[in-house]
């Protein structure tokens, strides 16, 4: 084979190949695939020749959800057929979710008399621009898109679309249904596109959409082509599913403002549509018109107090303490914001909206490098002293995040085993692979991991079940009346059991008084945290507290 290779003219094939591209030349009449170099280390191949590789080879690397579809659509491409036609496979070496493109090409070298197929392999999922789960473009593209629309745009609408709940389908028909039922709609949007509309996928169940030269009536019947198209697959290997789609809009018309509000301004509406369990497309432009001004204003300036390095933000504790004796072993760091004219705002009123925002991923990390500063001042008074962190989804969706954390870690020379990131019920929007890969690294540096609010989710077991969790917190709304409810009490005792008898520390939240506090201490938790022991309190508050305890 490798005499063949090194002509002149297949060399210039592979010489032309840019970042992101990998080869794989076929003699057909020999069957003896080469890889070039790049080709095999990218795979973890260990030979760089091989027979019947595609049939056995080459699918040992294809994710198991396109199997079928390689298996049929490779055939095809060996018999020379549907080489116009576009084909993405998920695939690659450990990590089997890169996006590939695969290119075909046939040509006969002279010389021998044979014919080799030429197979590139693109990396769509390196792209910035792409998302590697439904190969649309995503939030980076997004934020490029909208800053110049709305230059060039007199009018634009803009959508934001949420297909709620659809990873609790994981639960029954395996971790990756969702992947499959988000890449089955999105080739739908696809087709729906035109040179005025672009689509892009946000994360696992929430799409962005842009219509240039729109009014309200046409977001409108546009919304409707959207319900009809989820309608029309969510019907899946025979199985009939009914999803809760919701559902915002804002107008812009000759738009000058910071592009950057826009989508908080959505994931706002989107919220108030979840919470009136809506159909309806929800207008920002009309919850102005409603509430007048001052919502808008203060989700303005809290959205630019994160852009301006957080101002305005700061952090409180509430202390963590043990159930056998009440002494203070740790804190969790809870946000809080306050400006001159609006005075401390509810974290209530900004977190949720700001959870799917860019924004947050800063937010949180500032939340994390000011409690963890603040905590090596907690472990001068008490070494033992450990810190609770709340990590987001939007943290968790990036790869960098887990370097982040390392980098703050030494920055103020803490240790890792004194961290404990708590994850929420909002993470189940994201696919159960990208939380496992970042939270694998972050565990790899010592940080331990707890599944805060556990139980108010159909998600909180199948991430207590995937993920290498250390600690579950159990949701205060479960000890509320604890005294008088027998569900109540067999739920947490079963929590609390099941944590125990594999290892796991148990925190349960919501012990507001000694009543609770007394009766909560038959259940053999590790932890207790409420307003019996105190409420959130600043930096300076829980240090006195410490010192007073010690």
């Amino acid at each position: 084979m490798e005499n063949h290779i090194f002509s002149r003219e297949l060399v210039n094939k592979i010489a032309d190949l840019s970042r992101d591209i990998y080869p794989v030349i076929t003699d057909m009449d020999t069957d003896v695939t080469y890889l070039p170099e790049k080709t095999a280390l990218f795979f973890g191949f260990d030979s760089q020749s091989y027979e019947h590789f595609f049939e056995d080879v080459l699918i040992e690397k294809v994710n198991d959800l396109d199997i079928e579809e390689y298996t049929e659509e490779m055939a095809q491409r060996l018999k020379g057929r549907r080489l116009s036609e576009e084909l993405y496979i998920r695939m690659g070496n450990r990590d089997k979710n890169h996006m590939m493109g695969f290119s075909v090409e046939f040509m006969h070298y002279r010389e021998n008399n044979h014919c080799y197929m030429i197979l590139i392999l693109k990396n769509v999922s390196a792209m910035q621009d792409i998302d590697p789960y439904t190969f649309l473009y995503g939030q980076p593209r997004y934020e490029k898109d909208i800053a110049r629309y709305t230059k060039e745009c007199s009018r634009l609408a803009v959508l934001e679309v949420e297909i709620d709940h659809i990873d609790e389908f994981n639960i029954l028909y395996g971790t990756n249904f969702s992947s499959v039922i988000q890449k089955e709609i999105a080739l739908e949007y696809i087709a729906m596109m035109d040179e005025n509309k672009t689509v892009y996928h946000m994360n696992n169940s929430k799409f962005i959409f842009i219509l240039r030269n729109a009014d309200r009536k046409d977001a409108g019947r546009f919304m409707n082509r959207i319900r009809e198209v989820i309608n029309k697959t969510n019907i899946f290997n025979g199985f009939k599913f009914d999803f809760d789609v919701y559902s915002s809009c804002i107008m812009l018309k000759d738009y000058h403002g910071e592009t950057s509000t826009i989508l908080s301004k959505l994931e706002y509406m989107l919220d108030r549509a979840k919470e009136r369990r809506t159909r309806e497309l929800l207008f920002f432009n009309d919850m102005v018109l409603v509430n007048g001004q001052e919502h808008v204003n203060i989700m303005k300036e809290i959205h630019s107090s994160v852009l301006n390095h957080c101002e305005g933000f700061y952090v409180e504790y509430q202390p963590i303490v043990s159930s056998v004796d009440g002494r203070i072993a740790g804190a969790e760091a809870l946000v809080r914001w306050k400006s001159k004219e609006y005075g401390v705002v509810s974290p209530g009123m900004f977190v949720d909206w700001l959870e799917d925002t860019p924004a947050m991923y800063e937010m949180g990390n500032f939340v994390m490098e000011t409690s963890i500063r603040d905590a090596v001042e907690f472990r001068k008074i008490n070494k033992d002293f450990f810190i609770n962190i709340n990590a987001s989804s939007e943290q968790l969706s990036r790869p960098m995040f887990g370097f982040e954390v390392a980098e703050i870690l030494s920055k103020y020379d803490f240790p890792a085993d004194h961290i404990w990131l708590e994850i929420t019920e909002r993470c189940r929007n994201l696919p159960i692979d990208v939380i496992k890969s970042v939270i694998a690294f972050i565990k790899e540096i010592g940080v331990n991991i707890a599944l805060d609010d556990y139980g108010t989710g159909s998600a909180s077991s199948q991430l207590l079940v995937e993920l290498p969790i250390d600690e579950v917190k159990i949701d205060m709304s479960f000890i509320k009346g604890i005294h008088e409810q027998k569900k109540k009490q067999m739920m947490v005792k079963s929590i609390v059991d099941f944590a125990n008898s594999v290892g796991m520390n148990s925190c349960i939240e919501g012990i507001e008084d000694e009543k609770v506090r007394d009766y909560m201490q038959g259940y053999n938790s590790t932890w207790f945290q409420g307003y019996c022991f105190s409420k959130p309190v600043s930096a300076e508050a829980l240090k006195k507290m410490l010192m007073d305890a010690h």
